[in-house]
């Protein structure tokens, strides 16, 4: 990244005034646009700043900044995405990078703590940890949430939802019920061409094995159970599988780091045979396979949780207790 996100802000912010996208006498508010970009509000201040400097925006007897000066009067409504994209400034900001950074870390902080039980975690204290706002920590959190990883307890505290071996039992007798289903519709959805692509890279993984990278697996995991199940189309079944998430979590997080690769493959025999019996066009086929391939995963899964959950280490962040 060339730029510092508060350079970056200044330069969207003044291009979007000098073409008048921000109209003369809108007010600016800090918070309004740190939500729109994602970022905290520091380098929202110093953009601002920077241009009240050079005498792009003024102060006013309210409160914020005014676009042009003291001739017309305030406009004051709340900015959207949509006042940068017109001029392709929202695109050009990096504002995500922070939240890409340590999305991946809580994450797996939060899932391999799940195995060891029940845990309160503190919001402010999280966005303490990693010198940023809750408008970045805060979304992270709301994915968890929505995945079943975290709950919801109080202002700025959550709950972590223990991942015990009945939860873990739950959670593939769901999977169970919904996912061949899906896959059997999704048979009749996907094209050729999508399904050879899935194959392809399951190959080619398996010429490396075991040199491969954990990323690289969960990716693949990704493609049948996320992916391709989503294309069975019916979204309201694919919004309820999305609470089983964690059991695709466990594996992600631990194998290739907390736990070595197994010797043999992983799961690449059972995701090439169901799409193979997609490939053609044995829907039934390909969900009976699948419903084979849960319950061989069940099996290996339940193993893992319990060696982590008896032996794993794992260094508990500060803003869990």
């Amino acid at each position: 990244m060339s730029q510092s996100l508060k350079g970056q802000l200044y330069e969207a912010l003044k291009r979007s005034i000098a073409n008048g996208y921000l109209e003369p006498g809108l007010v600016l508010l800090e918070g309004n646009i740190s939500e729109i970009f994602g970022m905290s509000r520091s380098p929202v201040r110093q953009a601002l700043q920077r241009l009240h400097e050079n005498k792009f925006i003024f102060r006013f007897y309210g409160r914020g900044y005014m676009v042009g000066d003291f001739s017309v009067e305030p406009i004051r409504r709340n900015l959207t995405a949509n006042d940068f994209r017109a001029l392709d400034e929202y695109s050009k900001i990096e504002r995500t990078d922070t939240w890409r950074g340590i999305a991946d870390i809580i994450e797996h902080d939060v899932v391999l703590s799940s195995i060891k039980g029940r845990f309160e975690l503190n919001e402010l204290q999280l966005a303490k940890k990693y010198n940023v706002s809750r408008t970045i920590t805060h979304p992270i959190l709301l994915y968890l949430q929505s995945i079943g990883v975290v709950e919801k307890v109080k202002y700025s505290s959550w709950s972590i939802v223990p991942l015990d071996s009945e939860r873990l039992r739950n959670l593939y007798e769901a999977r169970r019920q919904l996912e061949p289903f899906m896959i059997s519709r999704a048979t009749l959805n996907m094209s050729e061409q999508e399904i050879k692509k899935f194959i392809e890279k399951l190959e080619k993984t398996a010429e490396k094995y075991p040199n491969v990278e954990g990323g690289t697996l969960d990716e693949l995991e990704s493609d049948l159970h996320n992916k391709t199940v989503r294309m069975g189309g019916n979204l309201e079944i694919f919004n309820m599988l999305k609470r089983t998430y964690p059991v695709l979590l466990i594996s992600k997080h631990i194998l290739g780091s907390t736990v070595a690769l197994p010797d043999q493959d992983p799961f690449f025999h059972d995701h090439l045979e169901i799409f193979t019996r997609m490939l053609n066009k044995e829907g039934e086929l390909a969900s009976q396979a699948l419903a084979a391939h849960l319950a061989r995963s069940e099996a290996k899964v339940q193993e893992r949780l319990s060696d982590f959950r008896d032996n794993g280490a794992l260094n508990i962040p500060d803003y869990l207790r």
